[in-house]
C-alpha cells in the first residue's frame, strides 16, 4: 500500500505520542501507588506504636479489661480493618487464653509470636490489604517500663504482638481516578500538539510540495514553463522553488521563450547562489 508523506507523518507522530502517553500513565501510575505505600507504611508504624503504649498504659494501670475500648478506637480509624493484640504462649500460660480475637490466626501471627514482623501487602482477588505485625518482646527496660516485673519470663521472650490490617481499595481506586483523569488531560494536551504540527507541516511543508508537484506536471502535460512558484532562500523549501524557477527559466530561454539575463541580474542571482 502506497502512503503519501501526510500519512506516514500522521502515523508516526501518532505512534510517537501515543507511546508518551502510554508510558506517562504508566510511570505515574507506579508512582503514586508507591507514594500511597510508603506513607501507609508510615502510618501503620505510628498507630502500631501508638496502640502497644495505650496496652502498656492499661498494664500498668491494672485496667486491661478496657483493652477492647482501646481496640474500637483504633478500629474507626480510616482504612483500618483491623486492629488487635496477638497474645503469646508465655501470657496465655500466665494469664489464660484471653479473647477470641488475641488468638493467632494466620501465618502473619505465627511469624510474629516466631518474634519476627511483617509488613506485607496481600491481594485477594479485587482485594488489597496492608498486613502489619510488630512482635512484643519482654524487655527490661522499654521506655522506662520493665516489662519482666510483670511477666515471669526471661528478657527478649515474645509476649505477643500488634497487628493491623489496612486496606488499600479506596486507595488504589483514588490512584486508578487520578491515572484516568491525567490520561484524559494528557489525550487533550497531545491532541493539540499533535493538530497544531500536522497544521505546521501541511502549511510549510505538504502544500509548497503540492505546487511544486502541480507545476511539474503542467510543465511535462502542457508544456507550459511560465508558472513559477514563489520561494525564498529562508528554508528547503523555498530554496527548492528557487531552483525549480532558474530551471524553468533556462528552459525557456533555450527554447527562446525568454530572452538572456543581462549581467546585471545574472550578478545578483550569482551572489544569491553563494
Amino acid at each position: 500500500m502506497r502512503l503519501s508523506i501526510t500519512a506516514k507523518i500522521n502515523f508516526f507522530l501518532l505512534f510517537i505520542f501515543s507511546m508518551v502517553l502510554v508510558f506517562s500513565a504508566a510511570y505515574q501510575a507506579v508512582r503514586e501507588r508507591d507514594l500511597i505505600l510508603t506513607l501507609i507504611k508510615e502510618q501503620s508504624r505510628e498507630q502500631s506504636e501508638a496502640y502497644f503504649d495505650g496496652l502498656n498504659m492499661l498494664m500498668l494501670t491494672g485496667k486491661m479489661d478496657a483493652r477492647d475500648t482501646l481496640r474500637a478506637k483504633f478500629l474507626d480509624h480510616a482504612h483500618v480493618e483491623d486492629a488487635r493484640i496477638v497474645r503469646g504462649a508465655a501470657v496465655n500460660k500466665q494469664y489464660g487464653a484471653g479473647r477470641d480475637s488475641e488468638a493467632p490466626k494466620d501465618r502473619f501471627d505465627a511469624l510474629a509470636l516466631a518474634g519476627k514482623g511483617s509488613l506485607e501487602v496481600v491481594h485477594d482477588g479485587t482485594h488489597s490489604k496492608l498486613v502489619v505485625t510488630r512482635p512484643l518482646l519482654a524487655r527490661k527496660d522499654f521506655r522506662g517500663t520493665d516489662c519482666t516485673s510483670c511477666h515471669q519470663v526471661p528478657e527478649n521472650t515474645v509476649l505477643g504482638a500488634v497487628r493491623f490490617d489496612y486496606s488499600l481499595d479506596t486507595l488504589f481506586t483514588r490512584v486508578e481516578q487520578n491515572i484516568l483523569t491525567s490520561a484524559l488531560s494528557l489525550t487533550l494536551i497531545f491532541g493539540l500538539g499533535l493538530l497544531l504540527t500536522l497544521w505546521v507541516i501541511r502549511t510549510w511543508i505538504v502544500r509548497p510540495l503540492n505546487q511544486l508537484t502541480r507545476s511539474m506536471e503542467e510543465a511535462t502535460d502542457l508544456h507550459d514553463f511560465g508558472h513559477r512558484l514563489e520561494g525564498d532562500e529562508g528554508d528547503e523549501i523555498g530554496r527548492v522553488a528557487l531552483a525549480y524557477n532558474q530551471m524553468l527559466d533556462s528552459v525557456e530561454r533555450q527554447l527562446g521563450k525568454r530572452p538572456a539575463p543581462s549581467p546585471q541580474d545574472e550578478k545578483p542571482t550569482d551572489h544569491a547562489r553563494q
